[in-house]
């Protein structure tokens, strides 16, 4: 089997089948949430997976990150609750959606809102876009942001960053018609 660049390389944890079942023991479960965060993590940072719905990824044939079918072994859906719950506790995600209290859609921070910010923020003086007027659409998605590590981000996730501007008092957000897309935000002039 050939692999190309793009091919994600598992470490070998992923082919030890009881990496897959939690763990009875406190200090053992403990180094298995450790090493699965850092699989998800490094998994989806390789793809740019900014979310994951825990009932599509836990079902056979769902990812290959929670499956491996040569061992015809799956991580469970409530362990990997329980694995996302400790990513959230530690700020690495955060839960989306659903029902109160629901606990099936995730969203991932293999960087932190804060750090998309200081991207975006150092974009924009490095671009000069200060004091100009863009929607977060083009900021996502524009032709002058193809090459910048922000492009196609998560629309949760750039709101956030957004806010974080905003905070800073680096930047001000505009209501545009009703969809997100359509929001405007003006960036200041460094002082």
């Amino acid at each position: 089997m050939s692999t190309t660049p793009n091919d994600f390389q598992f470490p070998s944890i992923h082919g030890f089948p009881p990496f897959f079942t939690r763990q009875p023991t406190e200090q053992t479960w403990e180094s298995q949430v450790a090493q699965w965060t850092d699989l998800i993590m490094s998994y989806c940072r390789h793809y740019r997976i900014f979310r994951i719905d825990l009932h599509e990824v836990t079902v056979p044939g769902g990812s290959k990150l929670f499956e491996n079918t040569q061992l015809k072994r799956r991580l469970s859906f409530e362990t990997l609750q329980e694995i996302i719950d400790d990513m959230v506790q530690k700020g690495n995600a955060e839960w989306e959606g659903g029902p109160k209290g629901a606990k099936s859609q995730a969203v991932i921070y293999w960087r932190k809102p804060d750090d998309w910010a200081n991207l975006i923020w150092t974009w924009v003086n490095q671009s000069g876009m200060n004091n100009d007027i863009l929607t977060l659409h083009e900021i996502a998605h524009g032709d002058l942001v193809e090459d910048q590590p922000f492009y196609e981000l998560d629309p949760f996730i750039l709101n956030k960053a957004m806010n974080i501007l905003v905070k800073r008092g680096v930047a001000q957000l505009f209501k545009g018609s009703s969809d997100d897309d359509s929001m405007g935000v003006k960036f200041f002039s460094s002082t």
